[in-house]
């Protein structure tokens, strides 16, 4: 099917290129040989579909009845009250935590310079292991310090006594 659209073509465009000549020679002024040109330009772009869509098919994309599940530790970091993350001291923002891996999370808020303070650190524990979400509140407390800081959520693992931060995400946020 492939060779006799091929050859198809191949005719067209040959006869294309006679049709060419002959508008050519005329100065563009003969009727009939622009409508044939017109015809036989059609007919290709007919063919060169043809011959385009005569290969095989993707096959169709596999079909599941389950949503994968959502990778562990997703955060999500937004103000109590709504809107953007420019923040006044005593505002509160809602930190949930999507598929928890780790008891315990560290929340630190930073601030967004070059050598970055810690500004406040809170220690949230999860009562149940079995939550698909944990949900804490950090409020801001008052510290002196206004401007852009970054707040950093960490999963605490405890091995031999001694505690490690394990670094699950971040957002930024403005203090004003």
């Amino acid at each position: 099917m492939k060779t006799k659209a091929l050859l198809v073509y191949i005719t067209l465009g040959a006869a294309f290129a006679a049709v060419s000549l002959w508008v050519f020679f005329s100065h563009g002024k003969n009727a009939k040989a622009i409508r044939t040109k017109y015809k036989l330009g059609g007919a290709m772009i007919a063919a060169w579909a043809l011959l385009s869509a005569s290969g095989q098919a993707p096959p169709p994309p596999e079909v599941t009845c389950y949503e994968p599940p959502s990778p562990p530790n997703e955060i999500n970091v937004r103000p109590k009250k709504g809107g953007d993350c420019q923040l006044h001291i005593g505002d509160t923002l809602l930190v949930r935590i999507y598929d928890p891996a780790y008891e315990i999370y560290r929340v630190k808020v930073l601030s967004a310079e070059d050598e970055s303070q810690v500004i406040q650190s809170n220690v949230f524990e999860i009562a149940d292991k079995n939550l698909s979400v944990a949900n804490f509140d950090l409020e801001i407390v008052e510290t002196g310090f206004r401007g852009e800081a970054l707040v950093e959520i960490s999963g605490v693992k405890t091995e031999d006594e001694q505690q490690t931060d394990d670094f699950v995400g971040s957002r930024s946020i403005s203090i004003l």
